[in-house]
């Protein structure tokens, strides 16, 4: 897979600011060409600028997978609106940090325990595998998990039944880093699809390694993506 390393923002926490799938990647109104067109190549991506919730943190209140968008209710109409030439979007009435309290890819997605039993349930009715919980303590599970259609990468820190629980859900097999020299909440530092990778420029070789292995693996079995 395709994998580089960069700064997005002037922030080594590239995760932060962009969401995609592997046809499409939004990336912040303010992201400078030269980085927008290295992310393009890495994803092999359609890149569009946006924002959510006049936010260039586009991760932290929205994810993504090749159906829709899943955006919070408080997202503005225009931003909605601009998002929904692209993609469909799926508008989850919360107060959180949506972003910050799921991941998914197209088999399935993980529900942080903090997310209110509605939104659960909202996620729950688009007929995917959906599951709650946290991980490594963390209810913040939309940063401590990159999860694309070939593999995820997890948080050092998340045990071996949380790893089982997420396989299951997600229809993938990963494995586990720290990136950015040992920041363990992965999904701020790390952009992914199936294709490639964008990291945060102090990530390591090593980490780089193991990103790539955890990302670069396979769907399990067969499973109908609805």
């Amino acid at each position: 897979m395709n994998i580089i390393k960069t700064r997005l923002m002037g922030s080594s926490y590239v995760g932060l600011f962009g969401v995609a799938n592997d046809s499409l990647c939004f990336l912040p109104q303010g992201t400078d060409e030269k980085t927008l067109k290295g992310i393009e190549s890495a994803l092999e991506v359609k890149v569009v600028k946006a924002s959510i919730y006049e936010s260039s943190l586009l991760a932290v209140f929205a994810k993504m997978n090749s159906k829709h968008m899943y955006l919070p209710s408080y997202a503005f109409p225009r931003e909605i609106e601009h998002i929904e030439r692209e993609i469909k979007v799926k508008i989850i009435k919360t107060e959180n940090a949506l972003g910050n309290m799921i991941e998914m890819n197209d088999f399935g997605v993980i529900v942080s325990n903090t997310l209110g039993k509605s939104a659960f349930e909202s996620l729950k009715s688009t007929s995917f595998n959906c599951i709650q919980m946290n991980i490594a303590g963390t209810d913040t599970v939309g940063s401590s998990l990159v999860a694309t259609n070939n593999g995820f990468l997890i948080n050092p820190n998340a045990d071996k039944e949380e790893i089982k629980k997420i396989e299951a859900a997600l229809n993938v097999s990963g494995g586990s880093s720290t990136a950015n020299t040992g920041d363990s909440l992965v999904r701020n530092s790390v952009l992914a699809n199936s294709k490639g990778a964008v990291v945060g420029d102090m990530t390591t070789g090593f980490e780089m390694n193991r990103i790539d292995e955890a990302l670069g693996q396979q769907p399990k079995k067969v499973a109908t993506v609805k």
